[in-house]
């Protein structure tokens, strides 16, 4: 039990140092005013002068952009950075405490509607919500008589809201469902029972008896999480026009320039069964079955 507790504390770790890695990286970079090259691949003129968005002749992207291929998939790959560490950050922190209050506290019928809710929020494809979210600001920005947040382009402002809202509610649901599932099965261990007896408070008996207990469970929340984000990046940057991977894949394939699509497709599918593998790493050691 204890090697087990080890183990799991150990990945717990080194998931956080990871994003604490990632979240430095993009701070120093936002600090930095980072800002895509001069030619960003996303507005590369096209043959006959116009923008390559719009042309289907083939065409070396790379070659096109003055960047090398490699550099090119990299900073796609930044810009699609952003939106997982924002959606998956935002799904962690807010999915997590849901979670605990609708297995301890919420009261039972608001918790059987709410649980149902975060099945069918798991179900709900981001690119749909991001289509709803892009209708709703433009409806808006027309009652207010200005804009409100903006519907495409890139940029660390409010052009985040939208694709971050729209890949970070599947995630949420997920990470609230896992983790309320966890936190009920360990409320009702003769532990918890024990530790309220002895007159605990409840914050000790959450995050000093059931919290330990769970960190198999949070780390699979987390994973899986993100490979809900990425499995909805490609069509949520294709909507909002968000020049990341997803972007950069879907315009290799309008332009026919297979390098950077065999490149583009390696990278994401990695990343893709690296998340994939590290929720069946922590499924099996904490012995769970993903609901």
């Amino acid at each position: 039990m204890k090697r087990l507790l080890f183990r799991q504390a150990l990945l717990l770790s080194m998931t956080v140092v990871l994003v604490v890695v990632v979240a430095g990286g993009l701070f120093l970079l936002a600090r930095s005013h980072y800002l895509p090259s001069t030619a960003p691949f996303w507005n590369v003129p096209g043959p006959s002068g116009g923008v390559f968005f719009f042309s289907s002749a083939p065409q070396d992207l790379a070659s096109r952009a003055n960047l090398p291929v490699l550099l090119l998939i990299l900073e796609a790959a930044m810009n699609s950075a952003f939106l997982v560490f924002f959606a998956t950050g935002s799904a962690v922190a807010l999915g997590v405490p849901f979670g605990y209050w609708l297995a301890i506290h919420a009261p039972r019928q608001v918790s059987d509607i709410l649980r149902t809710l975060t099945n069918l929020g798991v179900g709900l494809p981001a690119f749909f919500l991001a289509f709803l979210l892009q209708v709703a600001a433009v409806e808006l920005s027309r009652v207010a008589g200005r804009p409100l947040v903006p519907t495409i382009g890139f940029g660390l402002d409010g052009h985040l809201v939208i694709p971050v809202l729209s890949l970070a509610l599947a995630p949420l649901a997920l990470i609230a469902r896992l983790v309320t599932l966890g936190a009920t099965d360990l409320n009702a261990k003769d532990f918890a029972r024990t530790a309220r007896a002895k007159g605990l408070s409840e914050t000790r008996v959450v995050y000093g008896h059931l919290l330990p207990n769970m960190v198999g469970t949070l780390s699979e929340a987390i994973l899986g999480g993100a490979r809900l984000v990425i499995a909805g990046l490609v069509v949520v940057e294709y909507l909002v026009a968000w020049p990341g991977l997803g972007f950069l894949l879907l315009r290799a394939i309008k332009v026919q320039d297979g390098l950077v699509l065999l490149c583009s497709v390696a990278l994401l599918g990695s990343l893709f069964l690296l998340l994939d593998r590290g929720v069946d790493l922590v499924t099996g050691r904490t012995g769970r079955v993903t609901a």
